[in-house]
């Protein structure tokens, strides 16, 4: 069984739905950071929302634009996203293909909460060259990934959560997911897939580092990355951030030559004009 089958499995249980729906409103500090740093790439433009879950995001994105439309690959998530925003437009999909979308259609396109982590790396690859295509030139792709730099990463035992009341019940439990998943675990030089009993029992994540992901961008087309940490703050490629379970990276598909070159040209009028 693969990372693919484990989690969307655990995303139909209508107990990971209702968790989602009841505990998942509020925006990140990062999230909003970016919003308003790309706000002309997002206010009163067209908007995907790629695993949109519970629907988290779905409020803050709909109330900067007309044109929003959420996707997910769980059915019951999407059932969700109907019954609570019966207003905004959600469909049922999976990220690695769009097919229902013609290239070049959106403005901005956000995969929140690490949901590209919850598939395998093929999968990931593909999902990104799908995101690619789907965005329009000069357009914006915004994510959050684990990073394997983190000095707390939980793959069994939570020796960082011992307080409280349900610690060893939990723990247990964290074990036993460890012990279900342990076998499709893959350690890699780039990346890897580890056991992530915080995410939910049974649940396999991806992990990467920095410079790797940016990587993966740069191969499948993307340019002008930027990387936020868990407090919102614009960091460096190469840094160490140690203290970062996740971070959001923001990148831009290229304008074509024609946009190139008529926004060269209005440069160079700009300035004979001074």
């Amino acid at each position: 069984m693969s990372i693919d089958l484990f989690n969307q499995t655990l995303y139909e249980k209508p107990s990971t739905v209702k968790e989602y729906i009841c505990t998942q409103k509020e925006l990140w500090i990062e999230e909003k950071t970016i919003f308003e740093k790309y706000e002309q790439h997002i206010k009163d433009k067209t908007i995907l929302d790629v695993g949109c879950g519970g629907g988290r995001t779905a409020i803050a994105l709909s109330e900067l634009t007309s044109n929003y439309t959420g996707i997910d690959y769980s059915m019951e998530m999407v059932k969700a996203c109907q019954k609570w925003h019966s207003s905004l437009n959600f469909l049922h999909g999976d990220a690695s293909d769009m097919h229902m979308f013609d290239a070049e259609s959106f403005d901005f396109i956000m995969f929140s909460f690490n949901g590209i982590d919850c598939m395998s790396h093929e999968k990931r690859i593909k999902t990104l060259k799908e995101i690619y295509r789907a965005l329009k030139n000069g357009g914006i792709f915004a994510f959050s990934s684990h990073n394997l730099d983190d000095c707390k990463i939980v793959t069994a035992f939570n020796k960082y959560d011992m307080k409280r009341p349900r610690a060893i019940a939990k723990n247990f439990l964290n074990v036993m997911s460890y012990l279900k998943v342990r076998k499709y675990q893959i350690h890699t030089d780039t990346y890897e897939i580890l056991s992530d009993p915080l995410a939910g029992f049974g649940h396999l994540t991806y992990y990467i580092r920095k410079p790797e992901q940016v990587k993966q961008l740069v191969n499948v087309g993307f340019q002008n990355i930027v990387i936020l940490n868990r407090q919102a703050q614009f960091v460096d490629m190469n840094s160490l951030d140690r203290d970062s379970e996740w971070l959001h990276y923001v990148c831009q598909k290229p304008m074509s030559k024609s946009m190139s070159k008529t926004n060269c040209n209005d440069r160079n009028e700009h300035s004979q004009q001074k």
